[in-house]
């Protein structure tokens, strides 16, 4: 897929990597500037780039291995950088679009999105690649829609274990793990053994910032939502366990 696709932000600057600094951020030596770049990218100047759309996961587990992604895509090798005109520097990092060959056709954000660890984080004042970036993170663009084979209740859905379904309610309680997953508890909050659990994973939770907002679920006690997944039981409690975002809907 991304041997056809090209910049269209050339020229582009190469810069030579000299460290790792995580999953979305590396650290950089211009080696040229080719054509107008943003203050301060000069030939020979160290800088700290940042990823644009690349959303970095919860979980330290999860946060070492897209470094170790990263590292393995650009460590110690020379990128070439495209910048927004409206998004360059905050932080003392600089967003950039990062390519691994000179016609920008390897695409190292969308490498990363596309991998299961990272998520689309759109980036206010940087829309170039959005539409590809979305995609690559299998992030829907708009409000997602439930194509339901059946609808429960959240107290009804326990009935069901082992098909697949819609199930519906509110969310009475939230929470979180130590390693990062999501808990949203329908009907009732936990420990309840009467609620419906929507659980989503700690690798996946990136995925679901990007099309919600970050920490979303801290907002959705009181909230009706509705989610397609196989209905299953642990620890005698009813859940789904949800890997895409486009099988959660929150209803306002």
């Amino acid at each position: 897929m991304l041997a056809g696709f090209l910049a269209f932000g050339a020229p582009l600057v190469p810069a030579l990597v000299t460290r790792v600094l995580d999953g979305a951020t590396v650290e950089v030596r211009i080696e040229s500037v080719p054509g107008p770049a943003p203050a301060g990218v000069q030939p020979g100047s160290l800088v700290t780039v940042r990823y644009i759309g690349v959303g970095l996961p919860l979980a330290p587990q999860y946060a070492e291995k897209l470094r170790s992604l990263n590292a393995l895509l650009v460590e110690g090798r020379r990128v070439y950088l495209e910048f927004e005109d409206k998004k360059t520097w905050e932080d003392g990092k600089l967003w950039a679009y990062v390519f691994l060959d000179a016609d920008g056709h390897l695409f190292v954000n969308a490498v990363l999105i596309a991998s299961p660890l990272a998520g689309f984080v759109p980036l206010p004042g940087a829309e170039r690649y959005n539409a590809l970036l979305a995609y690559m993170g299998r992030v829907p663009l708009a409000s997602p829609t439930l194509a339901c084979p059946t609808t429960y209740a959240w107290n009804e859905a326990g009935r069901y274990v082992g098909t697949t379904a819609c199930v519906e309610g509110p969310v009475a309680g939230v929470g979180t793990s130590r390693g990062g997953d999501v808990f949203l508890n329908l009907g009732k909050p936990y420990p309840d053994p009467g609620r419906f659990t929507l659980f989503i994973p700690a690798r996946h939770v990136g995925k679901f910032e990007a099309a919600f907002g970050a920490r979303f679920w801290t907002n959705l006690v009181g909230v009706r939502v509705r989610a397609l997944g196989e209905i299953r039981l642990y620890q005698g409690v009813p859940e789904i366990q949800l890997s895409e975002p486009e099988n959660l809907v929150i209803l306002r």
